[in-house]
C-alpha cells in the first residue's frame, strides 16, 4: 500500500499516511491540532525541479543480479547500488541518463489509437 506525505498548515505537523490508491486524494486532519491536512508532495520524492529529487530513488524496476554487482560498479561508477542491487538514484538527469545507457525503453504515456 503507498505512503502519502502530508503537512498541517495550522501547526506544521507532518505525517506519512499509508493508504489505497484510491484514496489518495482523501482528506486527513492533524492528530494535534483536528486541522484539515495539505498533502505534501514534496516530501514524497517527486521532482520539485527539473533537476533534483528531495531524496533518492532506490530502484525496484532497474534492479540488477548480485553477479552483475562488479560490472555495474565498472561501468556506471556515479551510480551506486543499495544491498539489494538496487541503482541508487540521486537527480533526474543522473537518472535519464542510466536509462538510456542501459538501453531501458520507457513506454508511452499515451494510448496510440490504432
Amino acid at each position: 500500500m503507498p505512503t502519502y506525505a502530508f503537512k498541517c498548515p495550522a501547526c506544521g505537523w507532518t505525517d506519512e499516511i499509508a493508504k489505497p490508491m484510491a484514496a489518495s486524494n482523501s482528506v486527513e486532519t492533524c492528530r494535534q491540532c483536528c486541522a484539515v491536512m495539505d498533502r505534501d508532495y514534496a516530501a514524497e520524492g517527486f521532482r520539485t525541479t527539473a533537476d533534483s529529487y528531495n531524496r533518492e530513488i532506490h530502484s525496484d524496476a532497474l534492479a540488477i543480479h548480485p553477479d552483475q554487482a562488479e560490472e555495474h560498479r565498472r561501468l556506471y561508477p556515479d551510480v551506486p547500488l543499495d544491498a539489494a542491487c538496487r541503482p541508487v538514484l540521486r537527480n533526474f538527469a543522473q537518472h535519464e541518463k542510466y536509462i538510456e545507457a542501459r538501453g531501458v525503453v520507457k513506454p508511452s504515456s499515451r494510448k496510440e489509437i490504432i
